[in-house]
């Protein structure tokens, strides 16, 4: 495999960082991820302009341009043929001096395999769990990840999925996902700040507009009792439904209809959308 390092596509084996970086002492550093349809980017722009901007918010100068960093990308893709991958594009806080100070930051891009998810995950929803935290500096995609990791076993044990995160009783987001839920009106909320706007989550919203009321507002978990269905979205999720928050059953523990039109209209949604961005 392929992938690239600052301004290079290099060999994987090559693609190492210092021991001083800043990512690997301080956890310093941000990134983006996005998922191939064969060998086309889904929503490539929508990414790359994220992640300069997350850089941007962040104070790490990218090495390279927007045009240059997609050119290689495509240039990776067609090199490592892998059809349905993921990409994950990381900049570092870079070589440290001090071990606290930002360095010069360095890049890599990583092209790597992605299996479908389980469909009944799909059929028939998630089980989450909730769990109180506020995120630093949530509306940058950085890269930590501590606390998601961290509770993994709580989660499993749990016969949960993922995380539902909420701070002093409001609703922000998954560990990797966005939340929405239908409430009695079958409008579909969805916390609309003290988030990571999700890719995905911008496109479903896009999507649901022209069919639902959509509301982006402060959403608390004392609503779950009454929602009427609940679901996620994300790169690899796609629009999943959640049948249970903790000991919450939502919609009689099965996904509604909603959310069903959605994942269907969301299939065709994104059939068009690669027709018309080749």
């Amino acid at each position: 495999m392929k992938f690239i390092l600052n301004d290079q596509i290099i060999d994987q084996q090559k693609a190492m960082i210092h021991v001083s970086d800043l990512a690997l002492l301080r956890g310093y550093g941000i990134f983006d991820f996005f998922r191939t349809v064969g060998l086309k980017p889904l929503y490539f722009d929508d990414h790359i302009d994220r992640f300069y901007q997350s850089a941007s918010m962040l104070r790490l100068p990218c090495p390279v341009d927007k045009k240059r960093l997609k050119s290689m990308i495509l240039e990776m893709l067609v090199i490592n043929d892998v059809a349905n991958s993921g990409v994950r594009i990381v900049l570092t806080g870079g070589e440290s001096a001090t071990g606290y100070s930002i360095g010069i930051p360095t890049l890599f891009v990583m092209n790597e395999p992605i299996g479908p998810l389980p469909e009944q995950h799909f059929t028939q929803g998630i089980k989450l769990i909730s769990h109180e935290y506020l995120r630093d500096l949530p509306e940058i995609k950085t890269i930590n990840y501590i606390v998601g990791i961290y509770m993994q076993p709580d989660i499993q044990a749990a016969g949960a999925v993922d995380l539902l995160y909420h701070w002093q009783g409001k609703i922000s987001e998954l560990t990797r996902s966005n939340f929405f839920i239908v409430d009695k009106d079958n409008t579909i909320v969805t916390p609309g700040s003290g988030i990571l706007k999700g890719v995905n989550r911008k496109h479903v919203i896009n999507l649901a507009s022209r069919h639902f009321r959509v509301v982006e507002r402060d959403l608390f978990m004392d609503e779950l009792t009454g929602a009427r269905e609940a679901f996620i979205t994300g790169t690899t999720k796609k629009v999943m439904p959640v049948y249970q928050v903790d000991d919450i059953i939502i919609g009689g523990g099965k996904p509604g209809t909603v959310t069903e039109e959605l994942q269907s209209r969301y299939e065709s949604y994104l059939e068009d959308y690669m027709k018309n961005h080749s």
